[in-house]
């Protein structure tokens, strides 16, 4: 239950150099360059390290740019290369939930983009689509869950591990807290507290193998969706060999 984020994606048309401040930019150029045949190409070098499955970044499958006749092309694209569409990774609105419904992912996982935790319950349970609040800023699993609400049927957590490893948080233990409220993982590594460098899976701060164990403890069902948006070298180099990291100590 392994799964590519295609937001590893983000610097592919700048020959994967950017600042992750300047995020924005590089969503906009994403959504304007990503046609079939772009799509195709990506879809086929995530299938060739190994995925069988893909959160799609709202960039490359962007209301903006997909119409219904589009998705079920996107979507048979995926189909052919035998990738598995599991998630949606975007911002919670009526347009992004209409794209997991064409795409048929069964949540999506981001920000709120302003709506109270009553108004995603409504627009979740209206399109019966999930919604899991991914931790940016947020230091612990609670003040995470405090923004939805406390968390419910249509609303969860999805934790970054990267993220948290960013706020110098015990990231096992903020797993722990979520509970049952954790439906979805980002899983990602950085150097350093305070920073968001990424890096290889196990040689930074988030202690993602503990972080494994935690999700474990916690019966934990969901994918493992891994998660390196360098801002100076091109993810795909190292994807097989964080794949196989996570197959190692998932069977384990």
């Amino acid at each position: 239950r392994i799964a590519f984020n295609t937001a590893n994606l983000v610097a592919r048309f700048t020959g994967y150099r950017f600042e992750l401040k300047r995020w924005g930019e590089q969503h906009q150029l994403t959504v304007a360059r990503t046609d079939a045949p772009a799509w195709t190409a990506i879809c086929r070098d995530i299938a060739a390290a190994g995925f069988g499955a893909v959160e799609i970044w709202e960039a490359h499958a962007a209301p903006e740019s997909l119409d219904r006749a589009n998705a079920a092309l996107w979507k048979r694209i995926l189909d052919d290369l035998g990738l598995r569409p599991i998630a949606y990774a975007g911002g919670l609105r009526r347009e992004t939930l209409q794209i997991c419904q064409w795409l048929g992912v069964p949540h999506l996982d981001g920000s709120l983009r302003g709506q109270t935790p009553e108004q995603a319950t409504a627009l979740c349970r209206e399109f019966g689509i999930g919604f899991n609040l991914e931790n940016h800023p947020e230091k612990t699993a609670a003040e995470t869950l405090a923004k939805i609400g406390g968390g419910n049927e249509w609303l969860g957590l999805c934790v970054d591990t990267g993220w948290f490893g960013t706020q110098g948080a015990n990231v096992p233990a903020e797993i722990r807290a979520a509970g049952r409220f954790v439906r979805h993982t980002h899983i990602k590594d950085v150097e350093a507290a305070g920073g968001h460098r990424t890096c290889l899976l196990g040689e930074g701060v988030a202690n993602v193998a503990a972080c494994l164990e935690a999700l474990g403890d916690i019966g934990y069902a969901g994918w493992y969706s891994w998660e390196d948006e360098p801002e100076d070298r091109n993810p795909l180099e190292s994807a097989v060999r964080n794949r196989r990291w996570l197959e190692a100590r998932l069977r384990g």
